[in-house]
Parts: structure tokens; sequence; C-alpha cells
């Protein structure tokens, strides 16, 4: 199970498991995990969980949230970051991180140039330790680029998550599951699913769908 450590000029302050809920950080009384200063907004960040990941979203806080000291209006949290809110730490720390292999570990989305031949990817750091590791067989799919600078490309899914897009104008993360594939936005514009926006959260992809990032139409092949 995942935890956060909270900790404020190198003081332990608070340490707290996340559950299946979602998360609200803030100075307000009612938020669930209280940073008590002026400076933090009421609402300032949450944590959503979806599936077996943990999402941090900025709420539209005044003053930022920081994670490895970049700033974030979503991140899907990796073991070892570090959300920083004004002068507050909080270390997400997760036990079960294993990696079955380097095509399956999570990627970080920090791409800050136009994409190239790939997508952009960095591999998680050292994984935590675990008791053991449960093998899985996540779904298997790829994309085929069907209009943009790289039309006729096509592109392998074979780590857990893949970043589509570009930061600054539109980004969206694909996540493979054993049970299929799915698309959540990360920031800017909603990618478009066979036309239409997808919805906040993970949205199932069908095999033959059409899917546009950031100027860029893949075409989805699963299986």
């Amino acid at each position: 199970m995942a935890k956060l450590v909270v900790s404020r000029e190198g003081h332990l302050l608070e340490s707290r498991f996340i559950g299946e809920a979602r998360i609200v950080i803030g100075r307000a009384e009612s938020a669930d995990l209280r940073l008590d200063d002026a400076t933090v907004s009421k609402q300032h960040a949450a944590i959503e969980v979806v599936g077996n990941d943990h999402i941090l979203r900025d709420l539209g806080s005044a003053n930022g949230t920081f994670v490895n000291g970049a700033r974030a209006e979503r991140h899907l949290l990796k073991h070892g970051d570090v959300i920083a809110i004004r002068d507050f730490e909080i270390r997400y720390v997760d036990h079960k991180s294993v990696a079955p292999g380097a095509g399956d570990r999570t990627m970080v989305f920090q791409s800050t140039e136009a994409l190239s031949e790939a997508f952009a990817q960095e591999a998680l750091d050292a994984p935590a330790p675990a008791a053991r590791a449960t093998a899985v067989t996540l779904a298997g799919g790829s994309l085929r680029i069907a209009l943009g600078p790289r039309e006729g490309k096509k592109v392998p899914l074979e780590r857990t998550v893949t970043g589509l897009g570009e930061r600054g104008r539109a980004r969206a993360a694909l996540l493979r599951r054993p049970t299929g594939i799915y698309i959540a936005r990360v920031e800017g514009a909603a990618p478009k699913l066979n036309g239409a926006p997808v919805a906040e959260g993970w949205n199932a992809l069908s095999d033959g769908d059409i899917v546009e990032v950031a100027g860029e139409q893949y075409v989805v092949r699963i299986g």
C-alpha cells in the first residue's frame, strides 16, 4: 500500500496511507491532509485513486503544486516522488513498486521538446523493495500514426504507461492493464477519442479507435 510522508523543514509531521478514496490536501479543516499555513490554499491539491495508480492534481491553488522541483497541474505519482506545497514536503512511498522489466516500467511525464520518432519516456528510479513480485499479463497493442509529421509510423505500446503530446500544449497517457488499454488527459486540452473529447479519468480504448493529441492522430491496435 502506498503512503504519504509529510515533513516541514526536516521535521516529520505525518505519515498517511492512501486508501481507495480521494485525498484532498489543503489548509481547510475539512481537508483530508491538512497543511496549516496561510500560504496554502484551502483546497490546494488532491490525490485521486485510479485503479492501482495515484494521480496528483492541483486544484487551482494560488501558489502552485510542485513535484520533484517542477510545477505540476497533473502528475502520475511514482515511488520516491516529492510533492512540494510551499515549505511542506510530501514524499510518495509505494513499497509495492516492482519492475518486471524495463519495457514495463512506468514512465514520468517530462517531455519538454517535440516528440521524436519514439515517444519521449523516462524510466522509474530504482524500484522500492518488495517482498514478492507478482507476474501479470498486460494488454498488448500499438499505435499507427495516421496524421501528423510522423504519419505512417507504428509505435508499439510496450511500457505500462506511454505518454503522447507536448508539454505546454496537450499531453495524454495510455495505460496498459490486464483488462485492456486506457487513455486519460494529463495536461492541456483533452485528447479526442473518435472525434469527441475524452471524459476525465481513464477511458477504455477499443481496437480501431482514433485518438487525437496535440495535432497528431493515432489508430489504436489492441492485441
